[in-house]
């Protein structure tokens, strides 16, 4: 079996010729076969009157300008529906935007090279890489928008933050035996201390172990 662009690249015609002819029975079963069809049912001589050239050029590129405006409506029709597009946030709707365009561009270099159109390859790579390059942009502003708008806060922020909330956990927990102790036992007070100092420890030395894998392996990815 050979498949349209193989044959479309051997004849040095249109994609949309050899479907054309296929539609009207030619076989793909090989280039011999093919050919003896064409022979047989089609013009193997490209016609050499300008205005039939002008007619069969024009009609082939109604034919990809249908076809593609048809795919693409296809293709964006359920992201319509799913993304709620444009929304009220313009932020969001930028960074959806430079995301589909992105995604189209990946589409149609993807397309432009099973079907073998060399000539559209090259210019399409450079869309391609200039839609990606828009989306990196649009991203690394949509995040910096974000921390402006405190939305996101600085990873310095948090660390501080979460620093403060560890040590009023920490300081509550060392002072939880001897502020708890009477009430857990009024009888013996200095035997319920000594069983809340030993829970608590543990709780400690739970946590440090945590915070000591963690580290380990933060060190370790940033090595690799």
């Amino acid at each position: 079996m050979i498949t349209k662009a193989d044959l479309a690249r051997s004849w040095k015609v249109s994609h949309q010729y050899i479907s054309k002819l296929v539609a009207k029975g030619m076989p793909l079963d090989s280039f011999e076969a093919a050919g003896l069809w064409r022979e047989a049912h089609a013009s193997s001589k490209a016609s050499t009157n300008p205005r039939q050239i002008a007619k069969q050029l024009a009609e082939e590129e109604s034919e990809v300008s249908v076809t593609a405006c048809r795919r693409r409506k296809k293709y964006f029709e359920p992201r319509r529906k799913g993304a709620d597009f444009p929304t009220d946030a313009s932020l969001d709707d930028a960074l959806f935007a430079a995301v589909q365009v992105s995604d189209e561009a990946w589409r149609l270099l993807q397309e432009a090279m099973i079907e073998g159109k060399d000539s559209q390859i090259s210019a399409r790579i450079s869309v391609h890489n200039r839609a990606l390059m828009a989306r990196f942009d649009a991203e690394r502003l949509y995040r910096e928008e974000l921390e402006r708008r405190s939305v996101l806060i600085p990873l310095a922020v948090a660390n501080d933050n979460a620093r403060k909330g560890f040590e009023v956990i920490i300081a509550r927990l060392n002072a939880l035996p001897q502020n708890c102790a009477p009430r857990c036992n009024p009888n013996d007070p200095h035997r319920a201390m000594g069983i809340l100092e030993d829970a608590v420890a543990g709780i400690m030395a739970a946590a440090h172990k945590v915070f000591a894998t963690s580290e380990n392996e933060n060190h370790g990815s940033q090595n690799l």
